[in-house]
């Protein structure tokens, strides 16, 4: 049993939602406040609260340990005795949010399989392309795909995402052959929506450099799907992820135009999570999977 002194100090920084204001009402300092965090957190293994600029929020872990903080010795050492044991065998909910398009097509499987692989663990996912907040919105981790922000979160790639820029056949018939990017101008574009400049194309040059184009909205939307789909009908062009559009090139429904300034900077797939020091087993399971998927 560890010494209550820590466990009340949990129990205050989640009533105040501070580490500062627990020191106040505590009358310690902040320091002597951390240190009581972290003697727990390298006595069970665990992550107890994750700090960001913004906010501290308690884990699942520290709110098991905290509702059981006014039971008595035998009934806290239980939950401890519990939360060790997620740390050697994969157990308890795992909240994961993935992109609808991709996810549906590449992560459903091993989802599905990690479910099978682990029956105690209980999957909550998430299909939607919405921006979400990691530690705020109580995920697990988060599959993003693009070009990631400093958020100060953990982010491991696990696969490229190539982004092509597709027209429909009717469309070059109806605009003419674009040799060059300055080509496509006024051409109409389908704009993903999500984009923080859905209008901007960057792409690299034939000399290896930069160069961005501001294109002409003729479409927005947030899902690989309908931006294709309307591609197809000759709406306009758009830059598409390589996995949607694969079969639609080769079959002579789309072309892939100006392969030679490709998109920049170049794409990835990520898992997002908040920390590798005491990541949980159940975590490090799940992204090992998706590793090898």
């Amino acid at each position: 049993m560890f010494v209550h002194p820590s466990f009340h100090v949990l129990k205050v920084i989640i009533q105040e939602g501070s580490f500062t204001k627990a020191a106040r009402k505590l009358d310690m300092s902040g320091a002597a406040v951390g240190k009581h965090v972290k003697m727990l957190e390298r006595k069970m293994k665990l992550r107890l609260f994750h700090r960001t600029t913004r906010t501290v929020t308690p884990t699942n872990a520290a709110l098991k340990i905290n509702a059981e903080v006014k039971q008595s010795e035998e009934h806290l050492n239980e939950v401890l005795e519990e939360l060790d044991n997620e740390q050697s065998t994969p157990k308890g909910r795992l909240k994961i949010n993935v992109p609808m398009s991709y996810g549906e097509l590449f992560l459903a499987k091993p989802m599905a399989k990690f479910a099978a692989l682990y029956p105690d663990v209980i999957l909550d996912v998430d299909f939607d392309d919405k921006r979400v907040h990691l530690i705020e919105e109580g995920y697990d981790l988060v599959v993003r795909i693009g070009i990631l922000e400093d958020s100060g979160l953990i982010a491991k790639r696990i696969s490229d995402f190539p982004l092509l820029m597709c027209a429909s056949p009717r469309l070059i018939e109806k605009l003419g052959e674009p040799s060059n990017p300055k080509d496509l101008s006024n051409w109409p574009f389908i704009c993903y929506s999500n984009a923080a400049n859905p209008s901007l194309w960057s792409y690299t040059d034939q000399d290896g450099k930069g160069a961005s184009l501001n294109l002409s909205p003729a479409l927005y939307a947030n899902s690989a799907s309908m931006m294709k789909e309307a591609c197809i009908k000759g709406v306009g062009l758009s830059l598409l992820p390589q996995f949607c559009c694969r079969t639609e090139i080769k079959d002579g429904d789309l072309i892939h135009i100006l392969p030679g300034y490709p998109a920049a900077p170049e794409r990835g797939v990520y898992v997002v999570y908040p920390d590798k020091k005491f990541m949980p087993l159940k975590v490090r399971k799940l992204i090992d999977l998706l590793e090898k998927s």
